[in-house]
């Protein structure tokens, strides 16, 4: 019988709160970083990735297509429930296992994650990925984005030394030593870890642990941000939404009156807003046409990505979105095996490139998710009817109005590497 490599994906933060952010604190537990000797020869490698940017805008694409064709297995499965998750959290850690996977197993992961080897070289992947997480991490004004990765490693295991330098290397991952015949001290270890680096926000995530266990790989994605022009309090306005079902609910739908990138798109038939963040991201919220909704779910491709961004065009716009919050778990081996990730999760797995035998396979696959949005803005404090700002507002009716008020989608996405952080499919925005 061979070990179970518990591969556990954590996770995406989104909030929006104002207030100091301290350090994350030490995580308990013995780290396996290499020596000095090791970093040093793997210091010009490490300066490649971080400026290599061509191989960045090669995988971002590819990140697109994967994140699409994962969204569509979901919601084939989910036409009356919330989704809400992170492909890129699963994309890295999976392109990571890939460092560790050998022949067919390392190929049907590629093919999984939409990457087409006669197009793109493996080191182009993985140098793709070290440049992403690298500027995802720079520090940034207002705008919080981190990205990261941690092998926990039961004390018996013998791990490659290769294994362990590329995966520090090229994906910044910390290791850590762990005892998991006492699995509830490991996932003790583990919560820790995913506190301190999510600033406290992300707390006892960690599932129960098996004593068959002897890694887990851990990934989170946290964002925090601000809109660059908030949703005026004043405003916020109880409506009916009309959920999955034609159930009709009432909300309180926050409103933001000003000029906003917009379009219609005759082909999806949906329509489009673009609502800035405070620096580098921008959430998209799309409404299908009614009735419309599985036809654009079953419809969206990459190709949209770019054609949206030429066709957006600035209107003045009165946006009512539903306050509402998500959180969601998810085990994605189904979904993954019928992208063609079939192997990885059974005896056939060839991770030999992790212990230097096919003594490993992947058990389980966690995805822990978590929305949050309301009207706060990067502006301290509450505006009063005597704001400039609230003066400034045009009188009603404004010149166009669009009410998310059925099923919507909404994505995040960062604009200076182009990544998709999160999808997201509201049908209820009373689910939570």
């Amino acid at each position: 019988m061979k070990a179970m490599l518990y591969l556990f994906l954590l996770l995406f933060g989104l909030l929006f709160r104002c207030y100091h952010l301290s350090e994350p604190d030490d995580v308990h537990g013995n780290d396996r970083n290499t020596n000095s000797t090791n970093q040093q020869q793997h210091s010009t490698l490490e300066r490649e990735c971080n400026t290599e940017v061509s191989a960045l805008h090669k995988i971002v694409p590819y990140n697109a297509d994967f994140a699409f064709r994962l969204y569509k297995q979901m919601s084939s499965d989910s036409d009356d429930k919330n989704i809400f998750f992170s492909p890129v959290s699963i994309s890295t850690a999976f392109a990571m296992l890939a460092l560790g996977a050998k022949s067919q197993t390392q190929t049907q992961i590629y093919n999984a994650l939409a990457f087409n080897l006669s197009e793109i070289e493996e080191n182009e992947i993985h140098k793709g990925f070290c440049q992403l997480i690298h500027k995802l991490n720079l520090p940034r004004e207002e705008m919080l984005a981190k990205i990261g990765n941690a092998l926990f490693l039961d004390e018996s295991l013998k791990v490659l030394p290769t294994f362990l330098e590329d995966v520090k290397t090229l994906y910044q991952a910390e290791t850590f030593s762990t005892n998991f015949l006492k699995p509830i001290e490991a996932k003790q270890q583990v919560n820790d870890y995913l506190k301190n680096r999510t600033y406290r926000e992300m707390v006892n995530k960690a599932r129960d642990f098996s004593i068959h266990m002897v890694m887990v790989l851990v990934n989170y994605v946290f964002f925090k941000d601000f809109w660059r022009e908030k949703f005026h309090p004043l405003l916020t306005t109880e409506k009916h939404f009309i959920a999955y079902g034609n159930t009709t609910i009432k909300k309180n739908f926050m409103c933001q009156r000003t000029w906003i990138k917009f379009l219609h798109d005759e082909d999806l038939s949906c329509s489009v807003v673009e609502i800035p963040y405070s620096r580098n991201a921008v959430a998209w919220f799309i409404l299908p046409d009614e009735g419309k909704l599985k036809d654009v779910e079953r419809s969206l491709v990459k190709e949209d990505i770019n054609k949206w961004r030429a066709s957006f065009q600035y209107r003045k716009t009165d946006v009512w979105i539903p306050k509402f919050s998500l959180s969601a778990s998810y085990d994605f081996k189904g979904s993954l095996q019928r992208l063609g990730m079939a192997d990885v999760f059974n005896d056939h797995t060839d991770l030999s490139g992790i212990t230097g035998k096919r003594n490993l396979r992947v058990s389980q696959i966690l995805h822990e998710a978590v929305l949050v949005v309301h009207e706060h803005g990067t502006m301290m404090g509450q505006a009063i009817p005597g704001d400039p700002l609230f003066r400034s507002l045009p009188p009603l009716p404004p010149p166009h109005c669009i009410i998310f008020n059925r099923p919507f989608l909404m994505f995040i996405i960062d604009k200076s590497t182009g990544t998709i952080f999160s999808m997201a499919k509201i049908v209820n925005p009373t689910h939570i």
